[in-house]
């Protein structure tokens, strides 16, 4: 009862120092926000594509993500509440033009994102921007609301487009840097630099590589540095991008090889996106490069002994 009477506290803290310039409102499910702008539109529905405009902060007011520094606004559907008193819980209750904020419990995002995770790649929420036992506030513009028909119908039209001037500049470069190359049925490029002699890759094998990746400019994105930096995956497991598991498929240990990838054999529509200032490690609908050597092929240790 007392952590919700201090969340009750904090909440009541937060609103009224925005009460005044906005209307405050509650949730179907209990939680309660301020509301700036309000349209007689149609409101969010389960099931609809929606483009927002948003940026959220901690209690201290630090901003931890602002979408308006990509290019372009978030759009995603509307699929699930990950959790009641979440953003997305929120937006069912705006329309097109439609802007809010919403007081998110900073500890039921932070259990969202991390509870029943691998504890290796959990980060202490101390260590988080979602400070125990206080809210995060969204602040939320939708820039419009799609039925789910008319946004994939949009979205074919676009892939169209874009696949066409990704595929000029994947032969414009394979042209000028004399690859003399056609690319695999599945519309990869592979220029072999050495063949490997070790073991085959197959499903179910540990796969340890070096690698680098970068864009068609040569611009690097990511990559290990050193062998005691290798990267590790298990082949099959659909743990890495799509045109490694094609490419690497039946290739030896000891090999070494560039491999081009158009988008949708690596980061695709999404590209990869730096939540700290919602920049692109990886724009969207991107062609990428990967110079990789493969260090080793191994069996999955036994768990018989255990």
């Amino acid at each position: 009862m007392k952590k919700w009477l201090l969340f009750f506290v904090i909440g009541l803290f937060l609103f009224s120092c925005t009460k005044k310039n906005g209307k405050e409102m509650k949730t179907h499910s209990g939680f309660r926000y301020v509301l700036y702008t309000e349209s007689n539109g149609s409101k969010v529905k389960m099931g609809d594509y929606v483009t927002i405009d948003m940026v959220y902060k901690n209690s201290a007011d630090s901003v931890l993500f602002d979408s308006r520094n990509g290019k372009l606004p978030l759009r995603f559907q509307m699929e699930r509440i990950p959790f009641l008193g979440s953003f997305e819980d929120g937006l069912l209750n705006l329309a097109i033009n439609d802007s809010a904020t919403f007081f998110v419990p900073a500890d039921s995002l932070y259990n969202y994102l991390y509870k029943g995770k691998d504890v290796r790649s959990v980060v202490p929420q101390e260590k988080t921007g979602f400070t125990p036992k206080t809210y995060l506030k969204f602040d939320i513009k939708v820039v419009n609301v799609q039925p789910y028909e008319k946004a994939e119908v949009e979205m074919l039209i676009e892939q169209s487009e874009e696949e066409k001037s990704e595929q000029k500049q994947l032969n414009k470069f394979i042209y000028e840097h004399g690859f003399d190359l056609k690319p695999s049925a599945d519309g990869y490029f592979l220029k072999m630099l050495e063949e490997g002699s070790g073991d085959a890759v197959d499903s179910g094998k540990i796969i340890t590589i070096e690698y680098t990746g970068r864009f068609l400019n040569g611009k690097i994105f990511d990559g290990t540095k050193s062998p005691d930096q290798a990267y590790q995956f298990v082949s099959g497991t659909h743990r890495v991008i799509k045109g490694w598991e094609l490419a690497m498929k039946n290739l030896k240990s000891g090999a070494r090889f560039t491999l081009v990838l158009p988008s949708r054999l690596a980061y695709g529509a999404d590209g990869i996106l730096k939540t700290s200032d919602a920049t692109y490690i990886v724009p969207p609908n991107t062609p990428v490069i990967f110079d990789i050597t493969i260090l080793s092929v191994e069996e999955v240790p036994s768990m018989s002994g255990r």
